[in-house]
């Protein structure tokens, strides 16, 4: 191994353990909480963190992470915030089999409560969670149709936003210039806990790509087929041909060139 590939993977080791550090105290202190007690205590703003949304929204510090996250769980309960814990560590990659176990039993048990209390956005999370992490590959089959539903949805409601009127082609319907730079610069919501799709930095294509990939050790030809679809999506005139066409970064691409 070269001196510079040593030190790549020093620099890697270092940046995923900041990414897990301070992830066992948290979880120990759920360790004595019911998930009856967790559902009876609602969030407030004097339980965030006032400076928590000085931090970038995608900060590697997983405990700034969490503080920004919960000032969106106010008026929810805690269990619904624990829910998006639980998919945050999985998504760090935290002791993962027994992070994994916990939120299947949350599920298990509590199937009802959160389909009624947890928003879309979070609903999708628990689908992605489930596609990246279960045995069940039925289940992740299942669950990748409301996936797709989800991401295909924001990707037609941002066309929408961006799109000024309605040409009789529409590859010539032009695009608010102010609105794709809104979209550049920050999040901006949909409904539901949704946004609309962040163009230049928004990875939510590129994971769901990666999830349909993922099939290939189950049916090689029904994923291929299913990745052909895709594909062709992004080089005919649809929405998310018009998101690629406005897309300038590097990252996350998700079509093949």
């Amino acid at each position: 191994m070269t001196k510079m590939n040593a030190l790549k993977r020093k620099a890697i080791l270092i940046f995923k353990s900041e990414k897990r550090l301070g992830a066992a105290r948290l979880v120990k202190t759920y360790h004595d909480r019911s998930f009856d007690e967790m559902k009876a205590t609602i969030i407030t703003e004097s339980m965030c963190d006032s400076e928590a949304l000085t931090h970038k929204p995608r900060t590697k510090d997983l405990n700034a992470h969490l503080d920004n996250l919960k000032h969106y769980f106010i008026g929810y309960s805690e269990l619904s915030f624990y829910h998006a814990t639980l998919v945050v560590l999985l998504r760090r990659k935290y002791k993962v089999a027994e992070t994994f176990a916990e939120f299947e039993q949350l599920w298990n048990t509590e199937t009802e409560y959160l389909l009624q209390q947890l928003p879309l956005r979070w609903l999708i999370s628990a689908c992605d969670t489930f596609i990246d992490h279960t045995s069940n590959t039925s289940r992740a089959a299942i669950l990748m149709n409301a996936a797709t539903l989800i991401n295909t949805l924001r990707v037609y409601e941002t066309k929408q936003f961006l799109q000024l009127g309605a040409a009789s082609s529409p590859e010539l319907n032009p695009v608010d210039t102010e609105n794709v730079e809104a979209l550049y610069r920050s999040d901006i919501s949909l409904y539901d806990g949704l946004t609309y799709f962040r163009i230049g930095s928004d990875d939510t294509l590129i994971n769901m790509r990666k999830r349909y990939e993922s099939f290939y050790k189950n049916d090689e030809l029904a994923a291929t087929i299913l990745l052909s679809i895709f594909d062709r999506l992004q080089t005919n005139h649809s929405a998310f041909h018009t998101m690629r066409t406005l897309h300038k970064s590097d990252r996350p691409k998700w079509w093949v060139e």
